[in-house]
């Protein structure tokens, strides 16, 4: 009843989508607003970012800036791994959900990539990290 090269190829393209997608938000978004938000706590650089959280109206804006500056970066770098990927493609996918309401709110064009983002982070909350990740290591223990 269960076919075993399915489910090998199952978890082969479910890493090629983490790999692919935690690569791109890590390296286009995550590492740049990680290293802005290091030189902004310890270093007393200004940070632009901060100013566009507290216009969206988010409380405390530093706290919810970081946030997204973690979520973009280290959880990208779980979901590579396949560590923690449900938790870390719900960090991701809020994350994700604010910046697509942000382009909508503006109607603007730019919607498009956070979006297929947001839609590959959710396709990877709903089925896990599969076979070759850190999960499926931990589960097997």
């Amino acid at each position: 009843m269960f076919n075993p090269k399915l489910r090998d190829r199952r978890d082969l393209g479910l890493l090629f989508l983490r790999v692919a997608i935690g690569s791109m938000l890590l390296g286009v978004h995550g590492w740049a607003r990680l290293v802005k938000a290091f030189s902004y706590l310890f270093l007393g650089q200004p940070w632009t970012f901060i100013g566009l959280v507290q216009r969206m109206g988010f409380p405390v804006p530093v706290v919810f800036a970081v946030a997204s500056a973690l979520a973009e970066s280290v959880g990208a770098a779980l979901l590579i791994i396949g560590l923690g990927t449900r938790w870390a493609a719900l960090a991701i996918g809020l994350n994700l959900a604010v910046a697509v309401g942000l382009e909508l709110s503006k109607h603007s064009a730019a919607v498009e990539l956070p979006s297929v983002y947001l839609i590959a982070i959710v396709a990877i909350g709903i089925a896990g990290a599969g076979g070759y990740s850190l999960d499926a290591t931990r589960r097997r223990r």
